[in-house]
């Protein structure tokens, strides 16, 4: 291990040690299947074999567009290991932008899902990459008339790879040993706002971040991590994918987003990387099952729930002793352990000990929650830019409401605004081919992160807001709409809530709702509907989510308080450019795709306004 310097010398020393052991499983006719390091091994080594074949130089850029699945990782590890750099493209993406993406970081070879992704390219408004030379497709081999490309399948790929490994052997395993200096990958932000820009990322910032997350968690021969988040963004390559290799245990794919429930029934990880989304439709989910139950029964789960709540509390806010605390509630909580929380538990796999949470803020109740039920999670924060995580709590040190502290051996400061600055191994070298924005990001040797935070005296970090979303009202005042939409993250019935109100008299809101709790409430309420979209903007549903905006805003300042909102008819998706790959709300996109329902929440207003004028003016 002293002598590994990049994750590929790290993968490779696991295929020589560990040959029989588990690397990685996923689904194959309905049953999960293990590959061992040695099979991974041999199918990485193919493919580096079969990319020198086609003149792969060190530094060339080879994109990768597919959902996750074993095939992404082995394309991965096998353009590491000659030395080559990877370009993620989100397989959601549409023609144009997977086309920006391959034109814009010089994509000569690319593996792609199959025929339907393939077809992305040959879009009649996508400009047309001008490197790209070579296509791998992973299903099927498309027929692709006057094609400008070489089009060939995977299987013949790793075919030609074993034929000229029989002769080049000594060749390809030279083009392991690479440079930590060098760049490994270029991953494209996903993009709130704008267009994407390319961050380079070295092998020497990867491996220093993975370095740093082992020393936070003791892992074992037992762990096994769920990978269901996008391998094509930063979070979920990094801290799965790698770091399942750094440390050792066995990576599992996830079948999609929507099996997640069922594949941790049949797998029991232990490890598991989510965005806040995913715990709080979990949450959501829990609490509509709870609403089906008989009365007493009800009452009972409810009572458990509370009690470990109330627990849980208590001991992240110290306000009695821990020692004493488990006395006071030793008897009830071991009933609610026995006879609600271990069941609640095993719907999840019963073995998850290890929970991260990222890419945006956590509800600090839904975190509550799933502590008292014995299902610890974390929360970090980082960005692209900082190769996913620069700061991170541990499950021996987990301070709620905060994202932890900063990763050994890296720096954090706060700007005079307020705006968090880091600097460490942990930093990219800059944005491809744009010197400018590369500029902008930085203040000296210190990478802006572009969000408002907070420090406290231990050091722990608390994510406050966007620089850029913060809303300055036409009275002058200063609205931070995360926070003000993270109020709602624990209500089961709303979705997702937008906050508006920049250069305007006050706060506006678009709120989406949450299809499982919305059915479940028309059933509690007897409300008949024809379909979805009726049921939003039924009266008795508008009713309810009145009583919640208005719950809400009595814990803040006035001028913060949403004063109109409009609930649409549908929730945002990634499908609609309204959400990023990693289920964060597009706002710019949103917000202008909606602008008319949010004008009309100030219409009236204005139009009483204006015959005040009017009738001062006479």
């Amino acid at each position: 291990m002293a002598d590994d310097t990049t994750i590929v010398d790290v993968f490779w020393r696991r295929v020589v040690e560990n040959p029989q052991r588990t690397a990685v499983m996923y689904k194959v006719d309905g049953k999960y299947r293990s590959v061992s390091w040695s099979e991974h091994g041999d199918i990485v080594e193919r493919l580096s074999a079969a990319l020198i074949k086609y003149g792969v130089a060190a530094g060339t850029k080879i994109g990768i567009l597919s959902q996750n699945r074993p095939h992404w990782t082995w394309a991965d590890l096998g353009i590491l290991s000659v030395g080559a750099v990877t370009v993620p493209v989100y397989p959601t993406l549409g023609g144009t932008e997977v086309s920006f993406v391959i034109d814009n970081s010089d994509v000569e070879v690319l593996f792609v899902e199959n025929a339907r992704q393939l077809e992305k390219l040959a879009s009649p408004d996508a400009p047309r990459p001008e490197k790209l030379r070579l296509a791998i497709v992973i299903d099927g081999t498309p027929e692709v008339s006057e094609s400008l490309i070489k089009i060939i399948s995977w299987d013949q790929f790793l075919d030609q790879g074993k034929e000229y490994l029989a002769g080049n052997a000594n060749e390809v395993k030279a083009r392991r040993k690479i440079d930590d200096d060098e760049i490994a990958t270029i991953v494209y932000t996903s993009g709130t706002t704008g267009l994407p820009k390319g961050a380079m990322l070295k092998h020497r910032n990867i491996f220093a971040v993975l370095k740093s997350m082992s020393t936070l968690v003791d892992f074992n021969e037992q762990d096994l991590a769920l990978s269901f988040l996008p391998l094509a963004h930063v979070y979920e390559r990094v801290g799965g994918q790698f770091l399942s290799i750094f440390v050792g245990i066995p990576f599992a794919y996830a079948e999609s987003m929507e099996q997640v429930a069922n594949n941790l029934q049949e797998l029991h990880p232990t490890v598991l990387n989510a965005v806040p989304r995913f715990y709080e439709k979990a949450y959501a989910r829990v609490q509509g099952q709870l609403r089906q139950m008989p009365p007493a029964q009800k009452a009972f789960v409810r009572w458990a729930i509370a009690l470990g709540q109330r627990a849980t509390k208590q001991k992240i806010e110290s306000k009695v002793d821990t020692s004493i605390l488990d006395q006071l509630y030793k008897a009830e909580l071991r009933i609610a352990e026995r006879l609600v929380f271990r069941k609640i538990r095993e719907r999840f796999g019963g073995r998850l000990r290890m929970m991260t949470s990222g890419a945006a803020p956590l509800s600090n109740d839904v975190h509550i929650f799933f502590e008292a039920i014995g299902m610890p999670i974390v929360e970090g924060y980082g960005l692209t830019e900082t190769c996913a995580p620069l700061a991170c709590n541990k499950p021996s040190d987990n301070k709620f409401k905060t994202v932890g502290k900063p990763l050994p051996g890296v720096e954090v400061k706060l700007s005079e605004d307020g705006e968090l600055l880091v600097r460490g191994p942990i930093v990219f070298a800059g944005y491809y081919k744009n010197e400018e924005a590369t500029q902008k990001a930085f203040d000296g040797e210190w990478f802006k992160t572009g969000d408002i935070a907070k420090i406290d005296e231990q050091g722990y970090i608390q994510i406050t807001d966007r620089k850029k979303d913060i809303i300055i009202t036409a009275g002058g005042k200063h609205v931070a709409p995360q926070h003000l939409e993270s109020l709602f993250k624990d209500e089961p019935l709303i979705a997702h809530v937008v906050a508006y109100g920049d250069k305007r008299k006050y706060i506006t809101a678009l709120i989406t709702l949450n299809t499982d709790a919305l059915e479940a409430f028309a059933k509690s309420k007897s409300v008949s509907y024809k379909d979805l979209k009726e049921l939003t903007q039924n009266a008795t549903v508008r009713k309810e989510v009145e009583r919640i905006v208005h719950d809400k805003n009595q814990n803040i300042a006035r001028f913060q308080r949403i004063k109109k909102f409009a609930v649409l008819d549908k929730e945002l998706t990634i499908e609609d450019n309204e959400l990023t790959p990693t289920l964060k709300v597009r706002r710019k996109q949103v917000t202008e795709k909606f602008l008319g329902i949010l004008d009309a929440l100030y219409e009236a207003e204005d139009l009483e306004a204006q015959q005040e004028h009017a009738e001062v003016e006479g």
